[in-house]
């Protein structure tokens, strides 16, 4: 009878997290699709579609460690732009809200085999007053 309270506690438990787990998917899928979609429309010129960017003129984000590291700094550079040796990237924070950055930035964190923490408008809200 112990080995059969386990199983239902196990099964109760795996469906649970099942369920968590299909509902974050899906969230994040709709912000992943957003994120592609002004990617696409306003960073992929330069960036490229698959990514790698333009060698020496527009660096990669697919594998690159600042990318995939802590994405405050990410924010920061979507947000206020950038000025540095490879040249300058436009701020977007005039242009986009809150959702709109944290859904680019969620994509280029998980799009090409990149895998990151997805970021929450919260998240680029909070880094707007840094």
């Amino acid at each position: 009878m112990g080995g059969g309270m386990k199983l239902g506690i196990a099964t109760l438990g795996g469906a649970m997290v099942l369920a968590a787990t299909l509902v974050w998917g899906q969230g994040n899928g709709d912000l992943l699709k957003q994120g592609q979609e002004i990617f696409d429309n306003t960073c992929a010129d330069c960036h490229r579609s698959n990514g790698e960017g333009l060698p020496n003129k527009f660096p990669a984000h697919k594998g690159n460690p600042f990318v995939l590291g802590d994405p405050i700094p990410v924010l920061h550079t979507v947000l206020n732009g950038r000025h540095g040796k490879l040249g300058q990237m436009p701020a977007w924070g005039g242009k986009f809200n809150d959702q709109e950055i944290a859904a680019v930035v969620s994509y280029i964190r998980n799009a090409w085999g990149n895998r990151a923490s997805i970021i929450k408008p919260e998240d680029v809200a909070a880094a707007r007053q840094k």
